[in-house]
């Protein structure tokens, strides 16, 4: 009886789209990516002021070089 059942809840399914996965898939993705760019954006934030010095230095450097 339960068999049957689920038979036929799982052929609804289907004919309305709702077993259809690929849409969480594409979801998932969209999450790790989420999460790799706010983990990118955290790094460059907390070693943005030593970037700033370093090319402010080689920009120094060179011009001190055209002289």
């Amino acid at each position: 009886m339960w068999a049957k059942t689920a038979t036929i809840a799982r052929a609804a399914l289907k004919r309305s789209g709702l077993a259809d996965q690929s849409g969480a898939t594409a979801m998932e993705y969209a999450l790790i990516g989420t999460g790799i760019s706010v983990a990118i954006i955290a790094a460059l934030f907390s070693i943005g002021e030593e970037i700033i010095r370093l090319f402010e230095l080689i920009g120094t450097t060179l011009a001190g070089a055209g002289n």
